[in-house]
C-alpha cells in the first residue's frame, strides 16, 4: 500500500465505435474543451489517464489512484486490448442504443473479458445515447446483463451528468471485492 492511496484501481472503458467511450471519459475527468459532439476522433489503441479521488464505503474514505483506460473500438486493435483486460478491476462495456450492430458486439467483448480477465472484474454494460432513437430496448440490454451476470445503466453523453455516478458505482463494488478478498 502507497502512502498516498489506499488502493490503485485500473477501470476499461471498451466497446464497439462510437458508442461515447472517449467522451464519458473526458466528462469523468473533467477536460474542458470536449468540443462539439458531432466531431468524432477515433481513440488509437489505448488512452489512459491517471485520476486520484475519495470514496466513501462503510463508512471510511478510502483515497483511490484510478487508471483509466479508453480502448479503441476498432478491431485491429484487440490483441492491444485483451492485455488491458488483466489487470481490470472494472470494465465499462459501452453500446449504442440507437445502433443495433453495437449491443451484438458486446457478446463477443463479453467473451474476451471473461477470457483475458481471471480476477472477475465488475463489469457494467453502458447504454449510451438514450437521446436519440433507440433500435436496443431496455429489457434487453436488462436481459443481457442478467445472463452475463454484469451490473447495467444507462447513459446520455450529451446532456447527462451521471458519468461520475457510474464511475463511483463501480468503484464502490470494486472496493467491497477487494475487501471481502481479505
Amino acid at each position: 500500500m502507497n502512502s498516498d492511496y489506499d488502493y490503485e484501481i485500473e477501470i476499461v472503458f471498451t466497446g464497439a465505435q462510437q458508442t461515447g467511450k472517449s467522451y464519458t471519459l473526458n466528462k469523468i475527468i473533467d477536460r474542458k474543451n470536449l468540443g462539439q459532439i458531432d466531431l468524432y476522433m477515433p481513440t488509437i489503441g489505448v488512452d489512459f489517464v491517471i485520476k486520484r479521488i475519495q470514496v466513501s464505503v462503510h463508512n471510511k474514505i478510502y483515497n483511490i489512484k484510478l487508471k483509466l483506460c479508453d480502448m479503441a473500438g476498432q478491431e485491429r486493435f484487440k490483441i492491444v486490448i485483451n492485455v488491458y483486460y488483466r489487470n481490470a478491476l472494472g470494465i465499462f462495456l459501452f453500446c449504442n442504443v440507437c445502433d443495433l450492430d453495437s449491443f451484438k458486439k458486446c457478446s463477443a467483448l463479453i467473451e474476451e473479458i471473461r477470457e483475458n480477465n481471471k480476477d472477475n472484474a465488475i463489469v457494467m454494460l453502458v447504454g449510451n445515447k438514450i437521446g436519440t432513437k433507440r433500435v436496443v430496448s431496455v429489457d434487453e440490454m436488462v436481459t443481457f446483463a442478467q445472463n452475463n451476470n454484469i451490473m447495467f445503466t444507462e447513459l446520455n453523453t450529451e446532456n447527462g451528468n451521471s458519468e461520475s455516478s457510474i464511475l463511483e458505482r463501480v468503484i464502490k463494488c470494486v472496493i467491497h471485492q477487494i475487501l471481502e478478498r481479505k
